[in-house]
């Protein structure tokens, strides 16, 4: 929400709380193509999802399912952690002929910049990484010709024997 023209989020406390880095804990939709009409429930939907996130709702038509192509959940993920394209769904994780594969789909996946912890741009076009290499960059530069200088600057051994 926007409070005097400033973003307001309200999230789970956490004991690592930092109010300089966004968290990169957020809510996505996740489709779920062609999983069966009678899967269309919480009690199944939730124990599937759960390597991926929290589930926290279905929205309105996966409820009712009046969409039979697809269910679709909210699910609370962190960005820093992978998300599988697809999870296996059946009664033996060693007998494959006893299940099936569900594909897994995301809906706006916003972007999170693990060096600056922010929202909204990914690491390699993080302003923040950029000034930091370019400064490292100087000093090296800087430690470089220092050593050099020095290098220059010795005196040279008494050559007259």
């Amino acid at each position: 929400m926007t409070i005097e023209g400033k973003l307001m989020r309200i999230q789970t406390w956490t004991p690592n709380f930092r109010p300089e880095e966004d968290t990169p804990i957020v809510h996505i939709w996740i489709l779920l193509p062609g999983l069966p009409w009678h899967f269309f429930k919480m009690e199944f939907i939730t124990p599937i999802l759960s390597p991926i996130g929290k589930v926290v709702y279905l929205d309105t038509a996966s409820i009712k399912r009046t969409r039979a192509s697809m269910a679709k959940v909210k699910v609370q993920v962190d960005l820093t952690k992978a998300r599988p394209r697809h999870l296996w769904i059946g009664l033996d994780e060693k007998d494959l002929t006893i299940g099936r594969w569900q594909t897994i789909e995301y809906e706006s996946i916003p972007p999170y910049c693990e060096y600056c912890k922010h929202q909204g741009h990914m690491i390699y076009e993080c302003n923040f990484k950029i000034r930091d290499e370019e400064f490292k960059k100087m000093k090296e530069l800087e430690v470089e010709k220092k050593d050099k200088n020095k290098g220059e600057q010795m005196p040279k051994g008494n050559d007259n024997k």
